[in-house]
Formats: C-alpha cells, sequence, structure tokens
C-alpha cells in the first residue's frame, strides 16, 4: 500500500472541497466582477468564503484578499523598494519570506537550538527604523511553533510604525489563528496545507498596514491585488478551512498519537533516530528526525522505491543539494545524518503508520549494510 506522510508539502484534497468546487468547474461560470445574475452569484461566493478565512484568522472579512498561494502571500507581505536593514526575518523563514528580504538586505534574527526565534533575537537586530518584521508561526520543516505574539509586542515597542508579518501556512491545519495572532499586522494562509486546492492562497492584513500590490492592472481584490480571482479554488480553499476548523480537535487528538506512535516506533526499530525538536515544543503533524549513519538522499530513494512519501526538508527547498537551511540555523551538523520530515494530515490512517513502521527500518538497515559491504 501507499503510505503518504508528505502533508506539509501538500494535503490530499478533502471531500468537502471538492463538492463544494464542482458546480464552479461544470454548472457555474462567471467573472465575479461583472454586473449579471451569475457574476453576482460568484462574488457572493467569493464575499462567503472571505467569511471563512476572517473568522480562521481572526481578521474582519474586508481584511481578507485572495492570493494565488503562500508564496506570492509572503512576497507581497514583505514588499519591495525597503531601506537596508528596515527588515527583519527569522533565520528558520520560509524561501518566500527569506528570499526577498535578503535581496532588500534584511536583518537575520537567530534560532536558538530549538529552532525558536525568541524575542530576544529580534530586540538584538530591531530598531526604531525597522519597516517590516516577519517571523513563521509554524516552521514548515521543524513543526515548531514559535511565539509570534510577543514578538508582536517587542516590535511594535521598539518600532511602533512596523509591519509585523507573521506566515501561518503551516499553522492553519493545527492552531487557533485567532488565539495566537494577537499584534500581527499582515498573516499568510494557503489552502493545498490542509486538505483546500493548489494556488490557493489569502494575505490577511489589519487596516492602515496593507502592504503594497504586487499585481497591479485590475484591482479585482480591493485594489490589494489585481487579476480576476479563482471563484472555484476559492471556493474550495474555504471550504477546506471551515472542514478544518470543525474536526479540529478530534483531529489534533488523533494525529498527536498517531505522530506518537510513529516516533516511539522508530526510536525501538532503529538505531540511532532522535527527535530533532521536543515533542512539547511543535504541532503534532510535523515530526523530525535525524538517523544517525545514514544519507539522506539514497534514504528518500528507497523510500520513494517503497510507496513511501516523506521528505527531508521543505517542499520548496527538498529539490535542491545541501544543509538544510533551518538545521545550519540551529546549529545542527548533518555531517553522516539523514534529516527526514514525516508529516501527518487530515486522512492519516494507523495503516500508513504500520506501513512507516515496516518500511523505514528496512531501508535503513539496507543503506547500513550497503555502505559496510
Amino acid at each position: 500500500m501507499t503510505a503518504y506522510l508528505d502533508h506539509a508539502a501538500s494535503s490530499p484534497l478533502r471531500p468537502e472541497a471538492l463538492e463544494a468546487m464542482l458546480p464552479w468547474f461544470s454548472e457555474v461560470h462567471a467573472n465575479p466582477t461583472a454586473s449579471h445574475r451569475r457574476g453576482r452569484r460568484a462574488r457572493q461566493a467569493l464575499d462567503d468564503a472571505r467569511a471563512v478565512i476572517a473568522e480562521a484568522t481572526g481578521f474582519e472579512r474586508g481584511e481578507i484578499v485572495f492570493t494565488g498561494g503562500g508564496t506570492e502571500s509572503d512576497n507581497m507581505a514583505i514588499g519591495r523598494d525597503h531601506s537596508p536593514g528596515t527588515i527583519i526575518v527569522g533565520a528558520t523563514e520560509h524561501p518566500a519570506v527569506l528570499e526577498p528580504a535578503v535581496r532588500q538586505h534584511a536583518r537575520i534574527a537567530a534560532a536558538n537550538a530549538h529552532g525558536v526565534v525568541t524575542v530576544d533575537a529580534i530586540k538584538e537586530v530591531a530598531t526604531p527604523e525597522t519597516e517590516v518584521v516577519s517571523v513563521m508561526a509554524v516552521n514548515n520543516e521543524l513543526g515548531v511553533i514559535q511565539p509570534v505574539s510577543e514578538i508582536a509586542a517587542a516590535v511594535h515597542e521598539v518600532a511602533p510604525g512596523a509591519r509585523m508579518h507573521t506566515d501561518a501556512v503551516q499553522a492553519l491545519p493545527w492552531l487557533d489563528l485567532a488565539s495566537i495572532l494577537d499584534g500581527v499586522d499582515v498573516v499568510s494562509v494557503t489552502g493545498h496545507k490542509l486538505g483546500g486546492p493548489q494556488g490557493t492562497g489569502a494575505i490577511a492584513m489589519r487596516a492602515g498596514r496593507a502592504p503594497r500590490p504586487l499585481l497591479v492592472g485590475g484591482g479585482q481584490e480591493r485594489d490589494h491585488r489585481a487579476g480576476t480571482q479563482n471563484v472555484a479554488g476559492i471556493v474550495g480553499f474555504a471550504a477546506a478551512v471551515r472542514a478544518s476548523i470543525d474536526d479540529r480537535d478530534e483531529r489534533l487528538a488523533r494525529i498527536d498519537r498517531l505522530a506518537t506512535r510513529l516516533l516511539d516506533g522508530l526510536v525501538d526499530q532503529v538505531d540511532g533516530v532522535r527527535p530533532t525538536v521536543p515533542r512539547e515544543t511543535r504541532v503534532p503533524g510535523i515530526l523530525h528526525v535525524c538517523i544517525e549513519r545514514v544519507a539522506s538522499e539514497p534514504l528518500l530513494f528507497l523510500l520513494d522505491e517503497r510507496d513511501l512519501a516523506c521528505s527531508a526538508a521543505s517542499s520548496c527547498a527538498s529539490g535542491a543539494q545541501g544543509a538544510s537551511h533551518v538545521l545550519s540555523a540551529m546549529g545542527l551538523d548533518t555531517t553522516n545524518v539523514a534529516p527526514l520530515r514525516l508529516s501527518l494530515g487530515w486522512n492519516t490512517t494507523e495503516a500508513e503508520i504500520d506501513e512507516a513502521l515496516r518500511i523505514i527500518p528496512a531501508a535503513v538497515n539496507t543503506i547500513r549494510q550497503r555502505s559496510h559491504g
């Protein structure tokens, strides 16, 4: 059987999302800016979806702008044409935040040995001239939860005019965002990490704190983002978010149990397996381990050959060779160590965990035997 443990890269489409999307593919087709009845229906669907994302993030409906995904939202939040040293980002941020920030000579806030960007780390680099600060809510490789509300308070104390941004892409499936984003001005989310369609996202922006648009020439999203909206995708995105909210408590308890069984089984069966971060510091759905005396590339090849889908790093960086910038920021030496991210989601089953506990130990043993052969 197939074991899919790469939900942090992309989670399978929820049936609720598919059901919500189908009419927009086959029965209704209209531009939501059109004045006729079908256009008004499409526009109402967008407004209804906007209300769902607003509820999920703790923002007002009028503060939600739909985008083409988390990367676009992150790029927009960082913005352009900032003076050197006026942007601050955490060292473990997603490349969609790091790259546009580094291109503008951003200051980098260090992470500690557990992958956490602390308030003190932000204070070390913040100045009254700081314009943008970006720290993610949940790290995409480790699942580590960052203290974003505390960071936001510190930022606004040092630089009251600064825009505090949080990439909440990996937090949305697991956390009540409204309860953890106090003081945050701009938030990025996407649909495909929790069972929505790929290519859908949103940016939530407090009034008066909105960054400049990246896309211009139409202004469909309240002049914040040009381009005809992906109505079917947005409707599916909202349906997946609604389903995720509705089953969150049950799902978190179930996934926590499955992830614990997976980690305990790996530790029992494979010598040299260690969790990268403490369980209490991360969301239940992202389990990151390091396996000693194994190289990452042959391990991933064997796992894929045996139909176990997982990854070594962020899905946006896993095609590139070299050490993970997240692990490097933590000071971890990954020489002769295979980092492995096993991420669970809404439809992960006991059988998939059984399969992972069969495949991973066997693959590790095969590689170790080859290296000593």
